[in-house]
């Protein structure tokens, strides 16, 4: 793993240390990131066919496949533990519009305007400082829900030595700010 990407979660860890914001950042980061994808998928760019397979192309999966590939490249190991996540939510982004229920982008909207909320007020209330957002929109964007998978890899048990040696970092920094 590269030395570039330890700071980034380093960074993303000193915004993201209360319990009560990483739940909500667990929840919310795949929500918008599903929302987001499923107000791309009605947005199509080409029909590609190979054999008898044949595939619309949509700004969704295109997104779908930067994000991927970025992961991987960013780091393998989780990158690809992130492939058939990203693969399955994009799928389900699609099949959306297949389901019968009125309102359906109405419906995308309310649940990423009340995501992003809830992330506002996990950092106000539970963390105390504003979102990282403000700092980096790059992070904020894509590299955000990258760190949300590594939360989970955390979670369960994943990457335990990274995982220590970036909370000894955020607690060391955090403490250099205090003094």
């Amino acid at each position: 793993m590269s030395e570039a990407l330890k700071k980034e979660l380093i960074f993303y860890g000193s915004y993201h240390s209360d319990a009560m914001n990483k739940l909500i950042h667990a929840v919310c980061v795949p929500l918008l990131l599903w929302t987001g994808m499923a107000m791309l998928a009605p947005v199509h760019v080409t029909t590609v066919t190979v054999s008898n397979l044949t595939v619309d192309l949509t700004f969704a999966y295109i997104a779908t496949l930067i994000y991927i590939l970025y992961y991987i490249y960013l780091c393998p190991a989780v990158g690809l533990i992130t492939l058939p996540i990203l693969s399955a939510m994009a799928y389900g982004a699609h099949g959306y519009w297949n389901t019968d229920c009125e309102n359906k982008m109405l419906w995308l909207i309310g649940i990423h305007v009340v995501s992003w909320i809830a992330q506002f007020v996990g950092h106000g209330k539970f963390e105390g400082r504003r979102p990282a957002l403000f700092d980096s929109l790059t992070q904020a964007f894509l590299t955000a829900p990258f760190f949300v998978f590594f939360e989970y890899c955390f979670f369960f048990g994943l990457f335990q030595d990274l995982h220590h040696e970036v909370q000894r970092e955020i607690f060391r920094n955090s403490h250099r700010k205090s003094d």
